[in-house]
């Protein structure tokens, strides 16, 4: 029994100890802090969706307007003859076609009015306004007033020369040849005349083709 109590002393004794500080008094228990030091996680990086690809509410576009006509001859420049030697519809549009790509189809309607009107062109009606045009404008000559050439202010369409009016001359006359007005222009890029109801004649020499402006 007393061994017992011996060891006993001996380790409340070496618990008494372990709980002093280092001036022997007791210390208190100090519940461990939690640590500060904080794991920040990184944020995810929001994910962009992907756009959604434009949906247009347009009408979709109409198709492009086939011709009625199949071109035989796209290299045409004049308007007597065609694919078949007796212009039909189609070959008016071959030559108007070809024309218009060399960019001298409003001359060439007024060189040839005799060959092409507004029935000719149905399969091409891209053409007729300049077609219209053509019907108010002369090529060169002399031209009675009123019968031939109508009163109004006409100008030059200027596509003999690269766009140029060359030694380019015009006069207006009245009764018996009497010369009212003329010019002689050496060179320019449009050449505009009036041509009044109260004129005999209009010539013009080295002007190219007229329209009425």
């Amino acid at each position: 029994m007393k061994r017992h109590l011996t060891v006993l002393a001996t380790a409340l004794t070496l618990l008494a100890v372990a709980g002093c500080g280092a001036d022997g008094e007791p210390q208190a228990a100090t519940a461990s802090k939690p640590s500060t030091a904080t794991t920040s996680a990184s944020p995810s990086p929001l994910a962009t969706p992907s756009p959604s690809p434009l949906v247009s509410t347009s009408p979709p576009a109409p198709p492009s307007p086939t011709p009625a006509w199949t071109p035989c001859d796209t290299s045409l420049e004049h308007y007597e003859g065609g694919c078949d030697d007796d212009f039909i519809a189609g070959d008016a549009c071959d030559a108007s076609y070809s024309s218009h790509k060399q960019g001298s189809l409003l001359d060439a309607y007024i060189e040839n009015k005799t060959f092409v009107d507004a029935k000719r062109l149905k399969d091409c009606p891209q053409f007729l306004p300049t077609w219209k045009k053509a019907q108010t404008g002369m090529d060169e000559g002399s031209f009675e007033v009123g019968s031939e050439v109508k009163p109004g202010t006409y100008q030059t369409t200027a596509h003999l020369l690269d766009g140029k009016v060359i030694d380019c001359y015009w006069e207006r006359t009245g009764a018996n040849g009497r010369i009212i007005a003329n010019n002689f222009i050496t060179a320019a890029t449009k050449v505009r005349v009036t041509i009044r109801s109260s004129d005999e004649m209009f010539t013009s020499r080295g002007c190219g083709n007229w329209v009425r402006v």
